[in-house]
């Protein structure tokens, strides 16, 4: 079941595409990166075929097939890991773990009365709590796997795309 995020929240149509395709017979599509002419450098991490095309979908759309802990990889390494610093190789491959960390630190920071004025962060915070909250009934077993992941995958999907707009990315 394939994933869609969303990484930017530029209006602009896509105009380049990055493609990932399996290293199996037939190369089946992993994902695909759709971003605007601005934003081509944050194709820069997905490894791929890049695609030059007409415009074609919003900048910033992800739509991802890899397999569940092939998504989560990638949200640890390209945005809750430069956002928290928690990455899912410091956890053992620990999803639960690693999101429950994350969400802790981001929490922490945002604490501080300071940084209490950007709300939307706590949007994100709840997010991210809700992921961490999924894994842990998924790891317990409280939740069928399949869709304990589907409903991990979704929440990570909501507290990035909420990220993104709290950066005007």
């Amino acid at each position: 079941m394939p994933v869609l995020r969303q990484i930017t929240t530029c209006p602009m149509p896509a105009a380049h595409a990055v493609e990932g395709r399996s290293r199996k017979a037939g190369r089946a599509l992993e994902y695909q990166v759709k971003v605007c002419t601005r934003h081509r450098s944050l194709t820069q991490d997905w490894p791929g075929r890049q695609i030059s095309h007409a415009p074609d979908g919003r900048c910033g759309t992800v739509l991802d097939h890899r397999a569940y802990e092939q998504v989560v990889q990638s949200h640890g390494d390209q945005w809750i890991g430069p956002l928290t610093t928690q990455r899912l190789r410091d956890y053992g491959g620990d999803v639960a773990a690693m999101l429950r960390a994350a969400h802790d630190w981001l929490a922490a920071v945002f604490k501080d009365p300071e940084m209490q004025r950007y709300e939307i962060h706590g949007a994100v915070v709840t997010a991210l709590d809700h992921a961490a909250r999924l894994a842990e009934a998924v790891a317990s077993g409280r939740l069928d796997p399949e869709t304990g992941k589907a409903q991990v995958l979704a929440a990570l999907g909501v507290a990035e795309t909420i990220d993104v707009v709290s950066r005007g990315a």
